[in-house]
């Protein structure tokens, strides 16, 4: 597992109420080799698209 750590990384997607009693939906992508936050947006209206731009956004191809 040490050995893959470097490539591998947690997301979650949670929703988080708001004094207002609206939901914001929170997408989160962290780094497991150094726990380090990676990728962070929040949403009122999450859909596929907004997912996969979210993945795409956290590990650039370059």
């Amino acid at each position: 597992m040490r050995k893959h750590a470097p490539d591998i990384a947690a997301m979650d997607l949670f929703v988080v109420p708001t004094i207002g009693f609206d939901l914001l939906y929170a997408f989160v992508v962290v780094r497991l080799d150094r726990k380090d936050l990676v990728w962070i947006n929040v949403t009122t209206h999450p859909t596929a698209e907004w997912v996969a731009r979210q993945i795409t956004a956290a590990f650039p191809l370059g």
